[in-house]
């Protein structure tokens, strides 16, 4: 990346980008975790992404008029911004991760059950987490609430906390105070049909 612009602390539940923001320079995720979200003119929200640490925020392969999601902190954040854009090796690798992060979501949302839908998600943090150093693939801190997860997922928040209950009498996950346990990775990956980003 080059010279660094400045460093700053966001508090959970905070919109720190705006939809259709013109001046988005990149920012890098240090701690914590951000949503992007889009939403309608009655007020109805549907989450589009996630910024896990390490991961950059406000990268494309090309020049973008305007910022097409608002972007909100999910738990305390710490970032990074920067004055330009990533090298091009490094824009061109976030560009592939972010398009295979999108497919995974049309995948989710458009065959699978609300059960093979969390444990997708559950897969893909994850890896994300592992790829920059920041967890293990089947154990990772999860600071996402119930209704957070419903609007990933595309269920509602009462169809997430029966699905999270049947999944820990399934003994697939154990989930406990913001920490999440995959009790068989490799078995959960083949049930979903999951393939890794990278």
């Amino acid at each position: 990346m080059h010279a660094r612009a400045c460093s700053s602390h966001i508090e959970p539940r905070c919109d720190f980008i705006q939809q259709g923001d013109t001046i988005v320079r990149p920012r890098l995720v240090l701690e914590g975790w951000a949503a992007g979200y889009r939403i309608t003119l009655d007020g109805r929200r549907q989450l589009t992404n996630l910024y896990l640490p390490g991961e950059l925020i406000g990268v494309w392969r090309t020049s973008q008029p305007s910022f097409y999601h608002a972007v909100m902190s999910v738990s305390r954040l710490s970032l990074v911004e920067f004055n330009s854009l990533p090298t091009s090796e490094v824009l061109e690798t976030e560009c592939a991760l972010i398009e295979r992060q999108l497919e995974n979501s049309i995948f989710r949302l458009g065959c699978l059950s609300a059960y093979e839908r969390m444990a997708h998600l559950f897969l893909e943090l994850g890896e994300r987490l592992a790829m920059r150093g920041h967890g293990d693939e089947d154990q990772y801190q999860m600071p996402l609430t119930q209704e957070l997860l419903a609007d990933l997922v595309g269920i509602s928040s009462v169809h997430v906390n029966r699905t999270l209950q049947q999944m820990r009498a399934d003994g697939v996950i154990r989930l406990a105070h913001g920490r999440l346990s995959l009790r068989n990775r490799d078995g959960l990956a083949e049930t979903v049909n999951y393939q890794r980003l990278f």
